[in-house]
C-alpha cells in the first residue's frame, strides 16, 4: 500500500498543483480581432475542425471509472483528481474550439465515425489501454494544430493552436508519467510487445487521421511522410520517457526544445513557476 511519502503518490500530487496552477493563468486569446475565415479556409477546415472539437470535448467517464479503481488499489488520494483536472483541461481544449466555430458561424457536430470507434476501443479493456488509446490522439494533435495554425490567415485560430499545443506538450508528459506507473512491475519483454502494438496502432490511426484531414494538412504543406515523421517522433519520446520513469512538471524542463517553449509560452511558464510556490 502506498504511504503519503510514495514517490508514485507524490507523483500524482504533482500533477494536481500544475493542473491546478495551469487552470488559474487566464488565456489570453485574440477574440476581439475582426480577421474571419475566407470561405475557401472555411470549406477547407470546417469538416477537420468538427472532428478535433468533438474528440476534445469527451467527458471521459469511462477513463475516470477506470482511474478511480486503480487509485482505491494502489492506496493514491490524488490519482482520480490528477486524471480529472488533465479531462478538464482537454475539455477547456473543446470549448475554444466551439467558440472559435460559433464565431465562424461552423456547426459543431454530435457524433462521428472515428471519435465513436476510439471511445469504443477505450473500453475494451483496463487503464492502460485507455490511456495508450488516448495518447494515440495526443500525439497526433501534435502535428494536427501545428498544419491547423498554419492553414488560415486567423490569428485567433493560430492563438487557440498555439495555447493548445502548449498543453499538449505537458499532457504527454503526464501520460508518460501514468503508463511509466501502470508498466513498472512488468518484464522487459511484455513492455517491448505492449510498445511495438501501441507503435502498429499509431500506424494505422494515422493512415486513417491523414485520410480525414488531408485537406487541411495540404494547406499547411504538410506531406504524408512529414506528418508521420511528426507523429513518430513524439511516440519515440513517449516510449523512451516510459521506460525512464516520471517527469515531473515542477521539474524544469530537460531539454533545449522544451525549454524554448516554455520560454515562449508566459501561460505555460507561469503554472510551472505556480507549481514551485
Amino acid at each position: 500500500m502506498n504511504t503519503p511519502n510514495d514517490p508514485a503518490a507524490m507523483e500524482s500530487g504533482i500533477w494536481c498543483q500544475y493542473f491546478r496552477a495551469a487552470a488559474t493563468v487566464p488565456t489570453s486569446l485574440p477574440w476581439d480581432d475582426p480577421t474571419t475565415l475566407t470561405r475557401e479556409e472555411s470549406r477547407c477546415i470546417q469538416s477537420s475542425i468538427q472532428q478535433f472539437q468533438l474528440g476534445e470535448g469527451a467527458r471521459g467517464s469511462r477513463l475516470l471509472k477506470r482511474g478511480q479503481e486503480y487509485a482505491k488499489a494502489t492506496a493514491d488520494p490524488h490519482f482520480v483528481e490528477a486524471l480529472t483536472l488533465f479531462v478538464k483541461e482537454e475539455q477547456r481544449h473543446s470549448a475554444h474550439l466551439l467558440r472559435f466555430m460559433q464565431r465562424e458561424g461552423i456547426p459543431a457536430s454530435s457524433k462521428h465515425w472515428v471519435d465513436t470507434i476510439f471511445r469504443r476501443l477505450r473500453v475494451l479493456g483496463g487503464l492502460e489501454l485507455a490511456l495508450r488509446v488516448l495518447v494515440s490522439a495526443e500525439i497526433i494533435a501534435i502535428p494536427y494544430y501545428r498544419a491547423l495554425g498554419t492553414a488560415t490567415q486567423s490569428p485567433l485560430l493560430q492563438a487557440i493552436c498555439a495555447t493548445i499545443l502548449q498543453d499538449e506538450a505537458a499532457h504527454l508528459r503526464f501520460q508518460a508519467s501514468m503508463l511509466w506507473r501502470l508498466s513498472a512491475s512488468r518484464p522487459l519483454i511484455a513492455d517491448r510487445i505492449a510498445s511495438a502494438i501501441h507503435r502498429s496502432f499509431l500506424f494505422v490511426t494515422c493512415q486513417v487521421v491523414w485520410s480525414e484531414h488531408r485537406r487541411v494538412f495540404h494547406a499547411a504543406g504538410y506531406a504524408r511522410a512529414g506528418f508521420l515523421a511528426q507523429a513518430f517522433w513524439e511516440f519515440d519520446r513517449l516510449d523512451a520517457a516510459v521506460g525512464c520513469g516520471p517527469l515531473r512538471a515542477c521539474i524544469p524542463m530537460a531539454n533545449e526544445e522544451d525549454e524554448e517553449l516554455a520560454s515562449a509560452s508566459p501561460r505555460a511558464e507561469r503554472a510551472m513557476m505556480k507549481t514551485r510556490d
